[in-house]
């Protein structure tokens, strides 16, 4: 079934020459740049390549109705894949590039690596890279206009795409060229710009036998390996590819700037807001200074009261305090609290003594009752 042969590969000099023959004139009087152009496409076996953009949810994973994603890899599944690849003339001239939102995730894509090899062996290559998440530019649609939800999703996927053609000429020129499709279980042939480039699965079942024929139909009406090289040439000095490159790189200064700005704001506020919170702090740690020696000159004046209850020294210097004045009365408080700090330190003393006591006699008490 997969023996037939899709396209007839020309030999690598038929390239060379008919590179130059579909060359537009435009590139042929830019001199330096045609030549540059030839040069860059200068690997002729690429052109006999194919890229395949893969979804996995409902393709290569069935998600049964009424679920909501998860559940396993379909063995089934990959196995057509592979006879897919096959017909693509081999892993070798083959390269998956994931669409879908797995691509956002290295452990499900090891995962999926993983699964294929264990399934084919060598038979599928690995995936070899992901389409970007979002684009500068959206594309206006008018297909699903009582479904924005749909729109958007089939819309952004499409978009995705093709900008991943588009920014990857050099590596992939096959692709720039014509030589790609896309398998997904989302109707994304509504937009005209996968007309001839798409394969839909059913997304409770993924890829099954059935669908091999239409993939085979699907590679067998790309571009052959020698209009894909005279596309890709072309596609290298479209104006309109430039002046699309051109405005996506100024809408995205535009976006740079404007972010830019909104940081240099969002900067201003917070420097802003850090000055305020100083200022603040610096009030608080006044205040609490402010507090710790309120909270000590009460705790000092009830020590002075308490200790002279009992202790004749403080109580006749505390007495004496009234009738000085000047430079007697500040040395006599300068004397009056070393004194309440040494009866302080004395009554801490005899707490901890008072303690180590106890925990001795209820020592030697507990050593008695044995």
């Amino acid at each position: 079934m997969l023996s037939r042969r899709v396209y007839d590969c020309p030999p690598p000099f038929f390239f060379f020459f008919s590179f130059f023959f579909f060359l537009p004139s435009s590139a042929k009087k830019r001199g330096r740049g045609g030549g540059r152009i030839l040069k860059e496409l200068g690997r002729m076996s690429r052109f006999d390549r194919v890229v395949i953009f893969l979804d996995i949810d409902g393709v290569l994973l069935p998600v049964p109705r009424f679920t909501f994603g998860g559940g396993e890899l379909s063995e089934q599944s990959v196995l057509i894949l592979q006879q897919i690849v096959k017909g693509c003339g081999g892993r070798e001239k083959v390269s998956i590039i994931l669409s879908s939102t797995w691509r956002n995730f290295p452990d499900q894509v090891r995962r999926l690596n993983q699964f294929i090899e264990k399934t084919t062996g060598t038979e599928v290559p690995a995936v070899a890279g992901g389409t970007p998440n979002g684009t500068p530019k959206t594309t206006v649609v008018t297909y699903f206009p009582d479904d924005p939800s749909e729109q958007r999703l089939v819309r952004d996927r499409v978009d995705e795409v093709k900008r991943w053609i588009h920014t990857h000429m050099q590596d992939y020129p096959e692709a720039i060229g014509g030589r790609w499709f896309a398998i997904d279980d989302m109707q994304l042939d509504v937009d005209e710009r996968m007309r001839g480039h798409f394969l839909k699965t059913e997304t409770e079942t993924g890829l099954t036998e059935g669908d091999v024929a239409r993939a085979l139909d699907v590679i067998a009406s790309l571009p052959t390996a020698d209009v894909a090289a005279k596309n890709a040439v072309a596609a290298m000095v479209d104006p309109v590819l430039k002046d699309e490159e051109i405005d996506i790189l100024k809408s995205r200064c535009r976006e740079l700037s404007a972010t830019v700005s909104q940081l240099q704001d969002s900067l201003r506020q917070s420097q802003d807001e850090v000055h305020a919170l100083q200022k603040q702090r610096h009030e608080w740690e006044r205040e609490r200074k402010e507090l710790t020696r309120r909270l000590e000159d009460v705790s000092y004046r009830l020590a002075v009261h308490d200790f002279a209850k009992k202790n004749d020294v403080l109580r006749a210097a505390v007495a004496a305090l009234e009738t000085k004045t000047g430079k007697e009365r500040q040395e006599l408080e300068k004397r009056i609290k070393v004194l309440v700090e040494l009866l302080r330190h004395k009554k801490m003393l005899e707490k901890a003594a008072r303690k180590q006591r106890k925990k001795l006699n209820d020592v030697n008490e507990g050593e008695g009752s044995k």
